[in-house]
């Protein structure tokens, strides 16, 4: 999905663009997500450690390593093992802002653990588990 932004911290016009075009940030927002983004994350990439380390930060109680690897997993659209600017930015739109469709098909590409288009009864209580367990603790 966006590697090709992953190793450079500077927006091309092209970037900007797809990403204008592709979410609902304008150029200013899209300009202070992507400060913000390489200030946490120097190298354009974010980690699962990373990101686990960050969302612990918003939900300091439970255990958030398997809620997040579900996640991570969703942002992660290339699968590459990390998260770039542009699949950040696009998550972020989609869970913030997104259409009911978007978010939809967002959940289902969670809830799909295998990625095979279908969701099996074990992939369903396996986020409904996560899910309940994070709410819980």
């Amino acid at each position: 999905m966006g590697k090709a932004m992953s190793k450079k911290n500077k927006l091309t016009s092209e970037d900007i663009e797809f990403l204008k075009n592709n979410t609902s940030f304008d150029e200013e927002q899209i300009r202070e997500w992507h400060r913000g983004f390489y200030q946490d994350c120097p190298t354009g990439e974010l980690s699962r450690n990373k990101f686990i380390e960050v969302y612990k930060q918003f939900f300091p109680s439970g255990n958030a390593d398997m809620f997040c690897d579900h996640v991570f997993r969703t942002f992660d659209q290339d699968h590459s093992g990390s998260i770039d600017f542009q699949e950040f930015l696009l998550a972020i739109n989609v869970t913030s802002s997104g259409t009911p469709d978007q978010k939809l098909k967002w959940a289902f590409r969670m809830y799909d653990i295998d990625n095979s288009g279908s969701i099996e009864l074990g992939e369903m209580v396996k986020i409904i588990q996560v899910t309940t367990t994070r709410t819980l603790l």
